[in-house]
């Protein structure tokens, strides 16, 4: 069975770019590679925020799956140096030029979106949202930057 990743493919190669939210500015790299003989998508994310006079700097690692479930629907699994997974349904608008994560909504914790929107052939926008606890769908940018493919 040959997994269909055309909307992905812009995405395939090494990012970088800024970020601006509520940690404050950072600086950023990730990649999109494919894996397991294109059965999977990995994305590998590092970003380093300075120190403040509020906070000492700090980096975030994090590492994403986008794999196929059996009936065709991609699915995604994030894991990250603060300890979070966070199950991730995809959706790929119609132009496929927009890729959406949306965590199942729980009980009493936040629910998180991820964002893709691709603004040209090697540049995009990445946003990250949030809910606060336990109010599903009342999503707030929490961090969103462009990004660069090094080419």
């Amino acid at each position: 069975m040959s997994i269909n990743w055309d909307a992905w493919e812009y995405l395939v190669g090494e990012w970088e770019g800024g970020h601006g939210g509520s940690p404050g500015q950072g600086y950023g790299i990730f990649s999109f590679s494919y894996e397991l003989d294109r059965n999977i998508l990995v994305r590998k994310n590092r970003t380093s925020f300075p120190g403040t006079a509020e906070r000492a700097g700090f980096t975030h690692d994090d590492l994403l799956i986008i794999y196929t479930e059996p009936t065709g629907q991609k699915r995604g699994v994030y894991f990250d140096n603060e300890e979070h997974t966070i199950q991730y349904e995809v959706k790929v608008s119609h132009d496929q030029n927009t890729i959406v994560l949306e965590s199942d909504p729980m009980p009493s914790i936040p629910q998180f979106r991820f964002t893709y929107i691709k603004t040209g052939e090697n540049s995009l926008v990445a946003r990250f949202e949030m809910t606060p606890p336990g109010k599903p769908g009342e999503f707030f940018t929490y961090l969103e930057g462009e990004a660069h493919k090094k080419v």
